[in-house]
C-alpha cells in the first residue's frame, strides 16, 4: 500500500462511526474450519501459534482465544481505535501492519494465521499474502474470509443495474448500492478469483465454506441461511488454505515451557517470545525502565502502550548509546565498528 492510499483509508479506520466488528456468526463457521487443527495439535501435545490479522475490535478473537485456550492468541490491527476496544476484552495485542516492512514476527514462527475480512480493504493483496506466508511455517494454516462478488443477491442486483453490495466507489459515502455504511472495500472476490489467487501463491486449498450476511433484510435472511451452503453463491467465502509441507517435520510450535515474565512486564512472556522487529525481523529486548522493546541492531526502541507493543516502523525512536549499554549490558563497539551498527 502506498503512502497516498494509506492515509485516507487509515483515517476511515480511525473514525469511531465507521464498523470495526466482526459477524459472529461467520466467525464460529471460521473458527469450525481451526477444530481439526486444534484436534491434531491436542494429540500430538503441540501448542499453536494463532495470529488473528486485522482482528478489528476482538470480538471474533474472543471466541477464538476462548476455543484455543491453552494455545498462544495473539490479535493484530494498527488501528488503535479498533485495539482499545479490543484490550477491553482482555487479549493479547500488538500494534502492527502488513505494509511498512512487514509483520514484526520471525520467519516460519506461526501455525496458523486468521485473516477475517480483510483482504478485500488492501490495495496489495499480493505483498499481504507474501507476508502471511513469510510467517506461516511450513504446513501451516491461513483461514480467510471475504465478502463474495457473486453473491445470489448481487447477481439480481447486477441483472438490474444495481451496484453490488460490498463495493464501493467512494471512501466518503455510498453511492447506487443498498446500505449505508463506508467500510473501505478497495478488492472483491468471487469464489473463483480467490482461490485462484491463494493456488498462484502456491497455497494449497483445503476447504472453502459459505457464510450468511449478517445484515441480510430480515424477510430474506433464511434464503441467505440456506445458501451459505453453496459457496459460489454464499455472501461470504470462507477458506482454509495450507502452505505446502516440509516432509518429516513438525515446524516450529510453542514450546512447551514459557520463559517466566518479569515482575514488571507488562506484556505476557509468550507474546515477547514471538515478536521481532517489523523492520529486520530480528528478536527484541524488553527495557522495563521505558516500557519499550528494544532493538540493539538498529537502536531503535518500540513503545509498549497500555500493555499493547506498537510495532509500526513509524513508531520507532532512536536509542543513544548509554541507553543501548544499559539495556544490553554490553560495552559500546569500539572505534570504527559503531558505523557499522549506526541507525540508518
Amino acid at each position: 500500500m502506498t503512502d497516498s492510499a494509506a492515509s485516507p483509508l487509515r483515517s476511515l479506520y480511525e473514525d469511531p462511526t465507521v464498523v470495526v466488528a466482526s459477524s459472529l456468526d461467520r466467525a464460529r463457521r471460521q473458527l469450525a474450519l481451526l477444530e481439526p487443527l486444534l484436534d491434531q495439535a491436542a494429540a500430538s501435545r503441540r501448542r499453536l501459534r494463532i495470529l488473528d490479522v486485522g482482528c478489528g475490535d476482538g470480538a471474533a478473537t474472543a471466541l477464538l482465544a476462548d476455543r484455543a485456550h491453552g494455545h498462544t492468541v495473539v490479535g493484530a490491527d494498527w488501528s488503535q481505535m479498533a485495539l482499545e476496544r479490543a484490550r477491553r476484552r482482555g487479549l493479547t495485542l500488538v500494534r502492527a501492519t502488513l505494509d511498512q516492512g512487514g509483520l514484526p514476527l520471525p520467519d516460519q514462527s506461526v501455525d496458523v494465521v486468521v485473516f477475517s475480512e480483510v483482504i478485500e480493504h488492501l490495495v496489495d493483496t499480493d505483498a499481504a499474502l507474501d507476508e502471511l506466508e513469510r510467517v506461516l511455517r511450513p504446513g501451516g494454516s491461513l483461514l480467510l474470509s471475504t465478502p463474495n462478488l457473486a453473491a445470489w443477491f448481487n447477481r439480481g442486483l447486477l441483472l438490474a443495474g444495481v451496484q453490488p453490495v460490498f463495493t464501493e466507489v467512494s471512501l466518503k459515502r455510498i453511492y447506487g448500492r443498498p446500505g449505508h455504511e463506508v467500510v473501505g472495500h478497495l478488492r472483491v472476490f468471487t469464489r473463483a478469483a480467490l482461490l485462484g489467487l491463494l493456488r498462484g501463491h502456491g497455497l494449497d486449498i483445503v476447504a472453502v465454506r459459505g457464510a450468511a450476511y449478517h445484515d441480510t433484510p430480515r424477510l430474506l435472511r433464511p434464503l441467505d441461511r440456506l445458501l451459505q451452503y453453496v459457496p459460489e453463491l454464499a455472501a461470504d467465502l470462507i477458506v482454509h488454505a495450507r502452505t505446502p509441507p516440509i516432509p518429516q517435520t513438525d515446524g516450529p510450535g510453542l514450546p512447551d515451557t514459557v520463559p517466566a515474565a518479569e515482575d514488571r512486564m507488562p506484556v505476557p512472556a509468550e507474546l515477547l517470545e514471538l515478536l521481532a522487529c517489523p523492520v529486520d525481523k530480528g528478536p527484541l529486548l524488553y527495557d522495563a525502565e521505558t516500557e519499550s522493546l528494544y532493538n540493539p541492531r538498529l537502536r531503535r526502541a518500540y513503545p509498549i502502550v497500555e500493555g499493547i507493543p506498537h510495532l509500526l516502523a513509524d513508531d520507532a525512536r532512536p536509542v543513544g548509546w548509554g541507553d543501548h549499554d544499559r539495556i544490553t549490558g554490553a560495552p559500546r563497539p569500539k572505534a570504527g565498528l559503531e558505523s557499522r551498527v549506526s541507525p540508518p
